[in-house]
């Protein structure tokens, strides 16, 4: 008797245990690679002297992608790139427009994003990088690439384990150097905003 009391309790528990584990699952580590989708633009990219003059872009539209992959708690590097498509006036020394066209903004960076803190599914985060922004000139028909290096900060705000956005202040420092034209350093301001995805 008391060995069938025995089984029987011994099976009861096996059938509440199995649902419970249906029920719950296996817990899911966090993922380690993210990728990223976003649009924004550049605010008012400036004057980029040059030896036909100066090209004086207005604010651009841009579209961007990355992939990073989390390497320690809360620090992540990858690459990125992004591309606007820009309207850009070419102004002598006099500073008269003496020609006019479409322009492409690209960059291409390698990129890490260090987290700072935040709470709940909130957080905050400063990210910098390195690599190249180049001019495309339809007009002129000619790309013009320089040195770039950038920083900035965000918000990310994470709805699931696996799923977050974001919004993004970046700045951009340029290092302009074509042959018969001195150095110059350009600084251009980007806002964008996206979403992450963890795999």
């Amino acid at each position: 008797m008391k060995t069938a009391v025995a089984c029987l309790a011994a099976l009861a528990c096996f059938a509440f245990a199995s649902p419970a584990a249906a029920q719950f699952g296996t817990v899911k580590s966090p993922p380690k690679t993210w990728i990223t989708g976003s649009v924004g633009g550049f605010l008012n990219p400036g004057s980029v002297p040059d030896g036909d003059g100066v090209w004086d872009f207005g604010s651009a539209f841009s579209g961007g992608i990355g992939v990073h992959r989390q390497i320690g708690q809360g620090i992540s590097i990858g690459v990125e790139g992004s591309f606007a498509p820009a309207k850009y006036e070419l102004r002598d020394a006099s500073k008269d427009v003496v020609g006019k066209g479409n322009a492409s903004i690209v960059t291409g960076l390698a990129s890490a994003r260090l987290y700072t803190g935040g709470t709940g599914p909130v957080g905050m985060y400063i990210t910098g990088g390195a690599g190249v922004m180049a001019y495309g000139m339809k007009g002129l028909d000619r790309w013009d690439p320089d040195l770039a290096l950038m920083t900035g900060a965000g918000l990310e705000f994470r709805p699931s384990q696996r799923q977050s956005l974001f919004l993004e202040w970046g700045k951009f420092w340029t290092f302009h150097q074509q042959e018969g034209v001195k150095n110059s350093t350009i600084n251009h301001s980007q806002l964008r905003a996206g979403v992450r995805f963890g795999l």
